[in-house]
C-alpha cells in the first residue's frame, strides 16, 4: 500500500489509494492471492484459531525452528517480532461485562469499534479505551457481531474479502448510528476504512452515514475537551516519551490529537521523533520478502527511539509499534493507554 508522505491533501490519499486498490484488485483478480497474502487477508482467523490454544501458538510464536517454518511456509519474516495472542478476545471479554448490550442510559453514546490488534492481541488497550470513555460520561456500546475492518485485503487487492467484511461492519454500524450511536476506532487504520475506504468499497447511503458517524478514538476525545467536556483530574505520569505520527492518522487530517491530549497529563515530555513512515505499511513489514526493507525505511525512527533521554515510544498504530519495538527494547504505548493510567484506571 502507498506510504503517506506528510503534507499529503486529504483528496491526495483518495486518488493513491484507489490507483493501487484498483491495480491489486485487477491482478489478484486474474492471478489469485500469493500464500504470504492470503495469511495477511486473514490475520483475524488465524489470530481467533490461536487464540483457541493460546500457550501453543504463543510457544510457536517464540520458538526459533517454529518461527523458520512459519516463514518457508507462510512467508512471515523469521526475525519479525509479534505480538502474543490473547487467550481471550477483548469481545469475550465485552461480553462477560456486558458492554455488547446497547445502553439505555441518558447521555452521549460511543460505539468502540475494536479492529484486530486490540480485540486479539491487546485487550487491555480496549479495556483502557472502554474505562477512558466511561470515565468522561459516555455510554459505551461494543457491538458482538462486528467484525476486523479489512485493512489489510484491501492493502492486498482481495477486494472481495474487503467488500464483505465492509458490508456485515456497515450493516450493523449504520443500524446503531441511527439509534444515536457515534463510531469510535482506537486503529487508526480501521478509523481511515470507516471514514474513506468502506464508501468507495461500497457505494450507497449506509457507507456513507457510517463515515460521517465515524472517529479515531483520540480524534473524538480532544473534540470532547474542545468542548470542556473532558475530565481533566490527571495524576502525573514523570516520563519522557518519543512520539510517532502514524501515516493513516494523516490520511485523516486530523492532526495529532494524541499528542495534544497527553499534553493535558502533568510532568509527561513528549517528544516528536518524527521520520517519516515507520517503514511497516501495514502487513507489508511482516512478510519476509519485506522484512529488511521494512527496517531500512524505519531506522531513522528507531534510532531516535534508542534516545537514552526517551523512556518509551507511543503511537496510535499496532503496526508502527511492533516495528518501533524491533529495535529497541523499549516499550510503545498507545495514547489512550496512557490517559487511562493517570486518570488512575489502569497501571501502565
Amino acid at each position: 500500500m502507498p506510504i503517506v508522505q506528510p503534507g499529503w491533501s486529504r483528496d491526495r490519499w483518495p486518488r493513491a489509494q484507489n490507483t493501487t486498490r484498483e491495480s491489486k484488485g485487477a491482478f489478484v483478480a486474474a492471478n489469485g492471492l500469493s500464500v504470504s497474502d492470503w495469511v495477511m487477508t486473514r490475520l483475524d482467523l488465524l489470530a481467533a484459531w490461536g487464540a483457541m490454544a493460546a500457550p501453543i501458538a504463543n510457544w510457536m510464536l517464540a520458538n526459533r525452528q517454529a518461527r523458520w517454518l512459519m516463514e518457508k511456509t507462510l512467508g512471515i519474516a523469521q526475525g519479525r517480532k509479534l505480538p502474543r495472542i490473547a487467550s481471550r478476545s477483548f469481545l469475550r471479554r465485552a461480553a462477560t461485562r456486558r458492554l455488547t448490550k446497547p445502553s439505555r442510559r441518558a447521555g452521549q453514546k460511543v460505539l468502540y469499534f475494536v479492529d484486530l490488534y486490540a480485540n486479539s492481541f491487546d485487550p487491555l488497550l480496549a479495556e483502557a479505551a472502554v474505562a477512558v470513555m466511561k470515565h468522561n460520561g459516555l455510554n459505551v456500546y461494543v457491538h458482538p457481531d462486528q467484525k476486523s475492518s479489512g485493512m489489510p485485503a484491501i492493502a492486498c487487492g482481495a477486494l472481495d474479502r474487503a467488500k464483505r467484511l465492509a458490508a456485515h461492519n456497515v450493516s450493523l454500524l449504520a443500524e446503531a448510528v441511527r439509534q444515536g450511536y457515534h463510531v469510535v476506532a482506537t486503529e487508526p487504520s480501521a478509523a481511515l476504512c470507516l471514514r474513506h475506504e468502506y464508501p468507495r468499497l461500497i457505494d450507497d447511503d449506509d457507507a456513507r452515514l457510517v463515515a460521517e458517524n465515524s472517529s479515531e478514538a483520540g480524534d473524538f476525545l480532544w473534540n470532547l475537551h474542545t468542548h470542556g467536556n473532558l475530565q481533566l483530574d490527571f495524576k502525573p505520569l514523570n516520563m519522557t516519551l518519543g512520539y510517532h505520527t502514524p501515516c493513516h492518522l494523516r490520511a485523516l487530517e486530523v492532526g495529532t490529537p494524541g499528542v495534544c491530549l497527553l499534553g493535558l497529563i502533568p510532568s509527561l515530555q513528549v517528544r516528536d521523533i518524527e521520520s517519516g513512515c515507520s517503514g511497516m505499511a501495514g502487513t507489508f513489514g511482516l512478510g519476509h520478502k519485506n522484512f529488511r526493507a521494512s527496517l531500512r525505511a524505519g531506522l531513522k525512527l528507531i534510532s531516535r527511539l534508542r534516545d537514552p533521554d526517551i523512556q518509551a515510544g507511543v503511537t496510535e498504530c499496532s503496526a508502527c509499534k511492533t516495528q518501533m519495538e524491533q529495535g529497541t527494547e523499549k516499550p510503545t504505548y498507545h495514547p489512550i493507554a496512557l490517559l487511562a493510567a493517570a486518570y488512575g484506571l489502569i497501571s501502565k
